[in-house]
């Protein structure tokens, strides 16, 4: 289950280049904080320097490794969530709040401990997620139901962990969130991702779109 995003996605024309405007990038965080706190009961507080920093610790990395995104754009947009998962990470720009402890609830909201547990790494995903969804559904017309595990406690707390030894994990586990292949290796390296090696075996015609 993902969040919606303020304003809707698809009323953002062209979504691949606002994602470098800042003031876009600023508006829809604030706004995915906001529907995010309303659903599970957090009230989030936002460091604007912190978000900045962010960007442009994103932006610089996506530029780094752009020069390979031909091989395959789709999953290119994925690697540059999975990025932009990390910095935010890195950067730190929300600080979340609980109303109080998530009750009982029939069927359980696995969706509401995983917010109870770590407030701010759920709404950075929750961020990432729905605008790569978003991108992908607007670019490629896909619509990727994305990985049963990110309903996973588990997983969220081995990310955690993980995260807090190698930042760069960030990216694989935002690969399994979307139910990707992901490089445990190398996962700052887009040219490493599985999709990439797997375009680069096939013949020039065979790995165009």
């Amino acid at each position: 289950m993902i969040e919606a995003m303020e304003p809707p996605l698809e009323q953002i024309p062209d979504l691949g280049p606002p994602v470098w405007r800042l003031h876009w990038f600023r508006d829809a965080f604030r706004g995915e904080a906001k529907a995010v706190g309303a659903r599970h009961g957090v009230a989030y507080s936002i460091d604007e320097r912190a978000l900045v920093e962010a960007f442009f610790e994103w932006a610089s990395a996506f530029e780094r490794e752009r020069s390979g995104s031909n091989r395959d754009r789709r999953d290119f947009a994925i690697f540059s969530g999975g990025l932009m998962l990390r910095e935010l990470l890195r950067a730190a720009p929300a600080k979340g709040v609980l109303a109080g402890k998530v009750g009982e609830s029939v069927p359980p909201d696995a969706m509401a401990r995983i917010c109870e547990f770590w407030p701010e790494g759920f709404l950075y995903a929750q961020y990432c997620l729905t605008l790569v969804r978003g991108i992908l559904e607007q670019d490629f017309d896909l619509h990727p139901a994305g990985g049963a595990a990110v309903e996973d406690l588990r997983l969220w707390q081995s990310f955690r962990e993980n995260f807090a030894e190698n930042p760069s994990t960030a990216v694989a586990f935002f690969d399994v969130f979307m139910g990707q292949e992901p490089n445990w290796d190398a996962p700052e390296y887009f040219l490493s991702r599985p999709a990439a090696r797997r375009a680069a075996s096939l013949p020039p015609s065979a790995g165009e779109d």
